[in-house]
């Protein structure tokens, strides 16, 4: 492991790979300016939808009129289908794509499908940086892997997992972020290098941010198996062989490959992470390489988990989160967790708070389900009951169930703080009840000779000092 002051100094790789990210950075940045200036409608298209075929309106960047509206669908242009599915190649654009004509377009608003004439134009400077304004201030809390990543970087320019978390993030940050703002109707119809190019780009999940983070959890905090016996082979071929993926996809048509690609990465990420954990604490008694993998686990365990825990209670009709605030709020710890868990991680500031974020963690999620059920079984029960009494609803129920929430919190909290002591955290389980049994000798025990050999005791059990010296004052 390399010491704090050789990690924090710029050597030539560190130059290189700077120099590198910023050249892929403005790459990305021209190509979708590129297609910006392309002329077309002046709308952006919501990125995820995109992806599935959908072409649905989200934001207009001109400054001219415009008989389109927010969340119209596009379905056709000039009777022309447009694709439904993920493009594996540009379409030809109608004969009268050219700024000034009009072109139909056939749209979908509110349950209604109709035909507007759109005039094409030519967005200028203003539009373009308002365009990209809004795809960069749109989901703000992903900016956290970019901004993350330079910060650690340029703390620890010399840090694998700092170097890699840089790749990971600049991607992130101008693809889907400013990289959204060329995600329009112009793009289908965009001359083909600047479409294969940004085709390309957008698959970066599987390319670039995937392969980062895997390589980073195979050399962070502990150099791990392929990458120990083949340093140089290992990245090249987690990079290259999705770029092979790639190149298959655009020409066969077939996706089938790159979705198994990213399927396959997922689960890489969370067994390589898997390992890393075993690892550390089978075969290190190191504290600090324990809390930097508690710190990692931590973050993948909130950010996936919580992801997916999101989708499945949204997807199922369980939870809908309809309202910006809590998107809001899901979307900044959900997706901040990983980036920010590593950072801790790396830096090692504040590391072995982790025991207690964790700690606290296990307390408070399985009390919120505890209580969630307490709460929403009580309202059915007292439903019931009034129902077979009164036939109607009282908001007597709420109330009640409410004041049992209140008055089980406390003790509820107690019990299940003590049941998580005790299966997760023995040892400090242990040492809070031997510390009562001292409490309760000292307070009977009056002969000093017990009393000095019960606290060498506890000491002993509790701490594990290579050596115990009491010292007495005489009185």
């Amino acid at each position: 492991m390399k010491l704090v002051s050789e990690e924090s100094r710029f050597d030539r790789s560190a130059w290189w790979l700077l120099a590198g990210v910023s050249v892929f950075v403005l790459l990305v940045l021209w190509n979708t300016v590129a297609v910006m200036r392309l002329p077309g409608d002046g709308w952006q298209i919501d990125y995820n939808d995109r992806d599935q075929g959908t072409h649905r309106l989200i934001y207009f960047m001109g400054d001219w009129p415009t008989p389109l509206q927010v969340d119209d669908v596009i379905t056709a242009v000039n009777n022309h289908p447009l694709p439904d599915v993920v493009q594996m190649s540009p379409e030809l654009p109608p004969a009268n794509w050219q700024a000034g004509e009009i072109v139909q377009y056939t749209i979908q608003r509110q349950g209604e499908t109709m035909t507007v004439p759109v005039t094409l134009h030519y967005l200028d400077t203003g539009d373009i940086l308002r365009g990209l304004a809004a795809a960069a201030r749109d989901e703000l809390p992903q900016w956290g892997w970019f901004i993350v990543g330079v910060v650690l970087f340029f703390l620890r320019p010399n840090n694998r997992a700092a170097r890699l978390l840089l790749v990971a993030g600049s991607g992130f940050a101008v693809i889907a972020k400013l990289g959204g703002a060329a995600i329009t109707v112009s793009l289908d119809f965009a001359p083909p290098l600047t479409w294969l190019f940004n085709w390309v780009a957008n698959f970066f999940w599987g390319w670039l941010f995937f392969p980062s983070l895997i390589l980073l959890l195979l050399s962070f905090p502990l150099i791990l198996w392929p990458l120990t016996r083949f340093p140089r082979l290992v990245p090249a071929l987690f990079y290259g062989i999705p770029l092979g993926i790639v190149a298959y996809t655009l020409l066969t048509g077939d996706p089938n490959l790159a979705t198994a690609l990213l399927i396959l990465e997922a689960m890489l990420i969370v067994g390589t992470a898997v390992a890393a954990i075993v690892q550390v604490y089978r075969h290190k008694q190191d504290r600090v390489l324990r809390a930097q993998v508690s710190w990692v686990a931590f973050g993948i365990g909130i950010t996936m988990g919580g992801t997916l825990t999101a989708y499945l209670l949204e997807y199922s009709g369980i939870v809908e989160f309809n309202t910006q605030l809590a998107t809001l709020l899901i979307g900044w710890f959900v997706t901040l967790a990983l980036p920010v868990c590593l950072a801790i991680a790396i830096l090692r500031y504040r590391l072995f708070d982790i025991d207690v974020i964790i700690r606290k963690t296990l307390v408070y999620t399985l009390l919120s389900g505890l209580l969630a059920l307490v709460y929403f079984g009580s309202v059915v029960l007292l439903q019931t009951i009034f129902d077979s009494v009164a036939q109607e609803r009282s908001p007597f129920i709420i109330v009640v169930s409410t004041l049992l929430i209140a008055a089980l919190f406390a003790p509820l909290r107690q019990r299940v703080q003590a049941f998580i002591d005790r299966r997760f955290y023995r040892q400090k389980y242990d040492a809070q009840q031997i510390l009562a049994r001292f409490a309760q000798t000292a307070r009977d025990e009056v002969a000093m000779d017990a009393l000095t050999a019960e606290l060498h005791r506890v000491v002993q059990e509790t701490m594990q000092p290579e050596q115990i010296t009491i010292w007495l004052r005489n009185s």
